[in-house]
């Protein structure tokens, strides 16, 4: 019985990406969330203000949830069964390093054929030896963070720091003290003092072409602002992702706001400011502060 539903699913899929898909590209970037946790309280970042229990419960306190290891790995199973070789990412508003099952799913990804990409504030393998060798050139890119210098010699110290910790995995950085994004849900998109400009409402979004987002609980994200997941695209323990990503219903909307001012008619999207940036330094100096210690890998 349970082959013969999986069948008769994938077939469903299969006539969906037919029929309203043969022109839409696969995603090029793929994040999957293994837990929900931060250690971090980053006023640009859309948990900030968050109380629904998805990422912080009602007095504030962030939520510690994990993805099944077993779902994790039909996620990525599938994505290799469909061809996909892209970045894959082991977060969403997380940090995932904080998880220790990190290095292990990030083998996985790799026996696959696929490129670990991850984002990090750094905290977990600032003075982690063992970790930091475990991941070098598992793991292709850290993206690191940057979110407590002061001045332009304390960043390119730190910078030299992280290029000189691995030998085979590459080193980025990420500067939001520099330049922050408007993203709902943070303490930047509430704050009065902030200009949100009527014209990035024009702004195309790319965002639901290029990427597929699944949060720790298998809810499908629609783009990178829908952590709620509002949309209600689908949930990815409970349908093949050839079923969500080709359904007819999210590629209408993907391609409604590939159009300039495709955003103004959907309720959500009427609001997003996303592509619009900020300086953050000056009005916030204490940004991106630890809530809690971070753990030692």
């Amino acid at each position: 019985m349970l082959n013969f539903k999986l069948r008769k699913l994938k077939c469903s899929a299969l006539y969906s990406r037919i029929r309203c898909g043969r022109s839409f590209p696969m995603w090029k970037s793929l994040e999957v969330e293994i837990h929900s946790h931060c250690n971090r309280d980053c006023g640009w970042c859309p948990r900030f203000n968050d109380r629904s229990g998805v990422r912080k419960d009602e007095s504030g306190r962030s939520v510690r949830i994990p993805m099944p290891t077993e779902k994790f790995h039909e996620i990525i199973d599938q994505a290799a069964e469909l061809g996909y070789r892209g970045r894959v990412s082991l977060h969403r508003l997380s940090e995932a390093l904080l998880d220790r099952r990190f290095v292990d799913l990030a083998r996985y990804v790799k026996s696959k054929g696929m490129k670990v990409i991850e984002d990090t504030n750094g905290d977990v393998l600032r003075k982690n030896d063992m970790l930091c060798s475990e991941l070098d050139g598992v793991v292709h890119c850290f993206n690191v963070g940057l979110y407590d210098y002061e001045t332009e010699e304390e960043k390119r110290r730190k910078m030299g720091f992280w290029l000189q910790r691995f030998k085979k995995t590459r080193i980025t950085f990420s500067l939001p003290l520099e330049q922050a994004f408007i993203r709902q849900g943070s303490e930047l998109y509430a704050d009065s003092r902030i200009t949100k400009v009527d014209a990035a409402l024009d702004v195309e979004c790319f965002m639901p072409v290029g990427k597929f987002l699944i949060r720790y609980d298998g809810e499908v994200s629609f783009c990178c602002e829908d952590d709620s997941c509002s949309f209600r695209i689908g949930n990815a323990f409970e349908h093949s992702l050839e079923e969500i990503w080709w359904s007819p219903r999210r590629i209408q909307l993907a391609r409604q706001l590939l159009e300039p001012g495709g955003r103004r008619a959907i309720d959500y999207c009427n609001t997003c400011y996303n592509c619009q940036g900020v300086e953050y330094r000056v009005r916030y100096p204490n940004a991106g502060k630890q809530t809690a210690p971070a753990p030692g890998g």
